[in-house]
């Protein structure tokens, strides 16, 4: 075996190494659900508005909630009302599939905020993109005095409403690999690279006229 070019290829496998042994990064996903509603944010009326609710989280944080998929029970998730603006809920809630044929935004299970209804989602397991899709509304949506970071909402749908619904994979931001991990892998794979190859560079030196 030639260790002259054999050093090289180690150096190559323990960066190659380090790298490898980074955690798998989670993939952002991001659920939305809108249809057109009436009501009031704080003292803002609004007539045939649409109304979108969206959260952004990642597949890793995805759970189970009476024993169907959801999304994490967060505050901080965007309601977008047509015509009024955008405001964030400031009290918990979440998205859920309850893996029969109803898919929404909740804040306790058995009703929803606004959801869809389908048989298509009794398989649906939250991990996968689809849509965007229109659907038959939930006929129990509904909104009822919700605190927002713009004021109380409340807003009522019409039985007849048809429901957008989507999950978006890796729409909020990339796939990137946390800098503090990658760097220290980088700083642990470097030194022995680095070694190795300096090596390499010596055996091929000419030697000098004292050795």
């Amino acid at each position: 075996m030639n260790l002259k070019t054999l050093r090289p290829g180690i150096a190559a496998l323990a960066l190659a190494g380090a790298l490898a042994a980074l955690p798998a990064a989670a993939e952002p996903i991001t659920f939305t659900v809108s249809a057109v509603g009436s009501g009031t944010l704080g003292a803002t009326p609004f007539t045939n508005a649409l109304i979108t609710f969206t959260q952004v989280t990642d597949t890793t944080l995805l759970t189970t909630c009476s024993g169907y998929p959801c999304a994490p029970d967060v505050t901080g998730n965007k309601v977008t009302i047509g015509g009024v603006g955008t405001e964030t809920l400031t009290g918990d809630t979440y998205f859920f599939d309850n893996a029969i044929n109803v898919f929404g935004i909740t804040y306790t299970a058995g009703v929803a905020f606004l959801a869809a209804e389908d048989a298509s989602f009794a398989t649906y397991n939250m991990q996968t993109a689809f849509g965007p899709k229109t659907y038959s509304i939930y006929s129990s949506s509904e909104v009822s005095s919700e605190a927002t970071s713009g004021g109380s909402l409340s807003v009522t749908f019409s039985s007849n409403d048809i429901v957008t619904a989507q999950a978006c994979v890796e729409c909020a931001s990339s796939t990137v690999p946390e800098p503090g991990s990658l760097g220290l892998a980088l700083v642990c794979a470097m030194p022995v690279a680095t070694g190795l190859l300096r090596r390499r560079k010596q055996l091929f030196l000419p030697k000098t006229a004292s050795e």
